[in-house]
């Protein structure tokens, strides 16, 4: 078979969420992947360097599994969580859907680098990697929608308790997703041109 894998994975970009949520601003799943991919080895330095009690991570691993976290959807295309998640048997049928695309999308490498990607598209990584790379994917969701808020979309105004009713878990039993929420989340709120000013404030990021 020819090895189309990266051809395929290019095409994320052209994979939409929040496709029934009308945002001002569309949103790819390649973009998506990267913001989480960001957010999670934040996270992981965060548990390194803040939380030095716990038992360290490889922040660089949460990274790459973060990036390919949602692979399949370029050939699933994105499900609404609102339809996915609206019954057992809807999670089931679409947790089957996505199971058969990554291996679908795993046949499109060469054999001798399947299994270095299959822990990824399969999602075979262990449990604390998973928690950390699912509380990214929420980060996502969520500053997406403080975003859309701040642009004065009320079709998002759902969306973000629905979101942050998802996160708070994560937030009251990860200390490393607390500390990311207090000293990150709020500038997404922010306009350019206090981020700009921000950027040029040494004493801002303290």
């Amino acid at each position: 078979m020819q090895p189309v894998f990266f051809a395929l994975m290019s095409r994320m970009q052209n994979v939409h969420r929040w496709g029934k949520s009308n945002p001002t601003r569309a949103e790819n799943v390649a973009e998506h992947s990267f913001q989480v991919a960001m957010f999670a080895h934040c996270l992981g330095l965060v548990r390194n360097r803040v939380f030095t009690d716990a038992p360290p991570l490889d922040e660089n691993r949460l990274a790459v599994t973060a990036l390919f976290h949602d692979a399949a959807e370029v050939l699933t295309e994105d499900v609404n969580s609102g339809i996915k998640y609206c019954e057992p048997r809807m999670l089931e049928l679409c947790r089957e859907m996505e199971s058969i695309a990554s291996r679908m999308l795993l046949g499109t490498l060469p054999e001798p680098l399947q299994p270095g990607y299959d822990p990824l598209i399969n999602h075979g990584e262990d449990k604390e990697t998973a928690r950390f790379v699912k509380a990214a994917d929420l980060l996502s969701a969520y500053t997406k929608a403080l975003a859309e808020l701040r642009a004065g979309n009320k079709e998002f105004e759902g969306t973000e308790r629905k979101v942050l009713a998802a996160l708070q878990p994560y937030i009251d039993q990860m200390p490393e997703v607390a500390w990311f929420m207090t000293h990150f989340v709020p500038a997404f709120q922010m306009t350019i041109d206090d981020l700009v000013e921000a950027a040029f404030d040494p004493q801002s990021s303290r």
